[in-house]
């Protein structure tokens, strides 16, 4: 593989970027992402909107590599991005299942019978 190229070929065996925890907890609040390869790795975590999460659902993070000239801590991730789609550069993405929390659940829980007292009332 080249690292002079701009976005470098990902190989179709290429398994070194790892995200945990696995499956992702809300309450937590923290994603890890490691890259364990020797190539830069430029990736987003598209989010839409906050909702409740549904037990099931999972977190996209679409990856692709990045060559030398963007290895720089000056170069904006967002350009790199603008012209990785430009030239229709191959992504990959790692999915990262939602588990919904005890926590989550008391909430829910809770919720529901504040909602269900009321309309007793």
């Amino acid at each position: 593989m080249e690292l002079c190229k701009e976005f470098p070929e990902i190989p179709a065996d290429f398994n070194d970027f790892k995200a945990s925890p696995k499956p992702y907890d809300m309450t937590c609040n923290e994603l890890t992402l490691k890259n364990h390869s020797k190539f830069a790795v430029l990736f987003k975590v598209p989010i839409k909107k906050l909702v409740d999460n549904i037990d099931g659902d999972s977190l996209y993070v679409i990856y692709t590599l990045v060559g030398k000239q963007w290895h720089d801590e000056r170069m904006s991730a967002f350009r790199c991005w603008e012209r990785a789609k430009k030239q229709d550069v191959p992504t990959k993405c790692v999915s990262i299942r939602i588990k919904k929390s005890t926590e989550c659940e008391k909430k829910e829980k809770n919720k529901k019978d504040k909602d269900k007292t009321k309309s007793e009332d």
